[in-house]
């Protein structure tokens, strides 16, 4: 005999998307300990305290995990960019303000993606000049071939970008975020300058 409708008990429903999120951080902090390529899938489901198999239902592979990471990374610089402007520096502010929330996979990704992910330093590499480009936007009368330019223009503070924003969340030039972000703006916009009238857009 079953028993009445009223007093089954329902299991809670999944958010499935709430447990990915939780799982692409807990694999970010793992790979932060471990090793971007030491670390295993068993060492994940460890720190998570969950079932090997329950990653594998979200992930299909260790690698699929591994480029969920730099997209919760790509994703956030994406978001900053896409807001309103607010002034040099005030872009890499709401970067710096995401990361701070969950600072692991930012860390392993900027740590990363130069080192030995190419694919990551390629990717990043695109959506940092693609959202620096409305600074170097070719002006009508510029000299030929100013597309390409302003392109290379654009990604002239990649390096410094992935090692400031390191040492930001690391904690480790003294500053505060606020005089960071000051820095940060006074740079891009000498930059923005001196880009210019290098690579002739102007």
């Amino acid at each position: 005999m079953t028993a009445p409708a009223s007093t089954v008990r329902k299991k809670p429903r999944v958010d499935r998307a709430a447990r990915r999120a939780e799982y692409v951080g807990v694999a970010a902090r793992v790979f932060l300990d471990k090793g971007l390529h030491a670390a295993t899938m068993r060492d994940i489901a460890d720190a998570a305290g969950a079932a090997k198999v329950l990653f594998y239902r979200l992930f299909p592979s260790r690698e699929a995990l591994v480029e969920a990471v730099f997209e919760r990374v790509a994703q956030a610089i994406d978001d900053a960019f896409d807001s309103p402007w607010e002034g040099y520096g005030s872009m890499v502010r709401k970067v710096l303000e995401t990361a701070r929330q969950d600072p692991a996979p930012f860390l392993v990704v900027f740590k990363n993606c130069r080192a030995s992910m190419p694919e990551w330093e390629a990717g990043m590499r695109s959506l940092l000049a693609r959202t620096s480009m409305p600074l170097f936007t070719p002006a009508p009368d510029a000299p030929a071939g100013a597309e390409a330019r302003a392109e290379k223009a654009a990604g002239a503070l990649f390096g410094l970008f992935l090692d400031s924003m390191v040492t930001w969340l690391e904690d480790r030039d003294g500053l505060t975020d606020e005089e960071r972000i000051r820095w940060w703006g006074r740079i891009v916009r000498e930059n923005r300058a001196a880009g210019r009238e290098a690579f002739r857009l102007d």
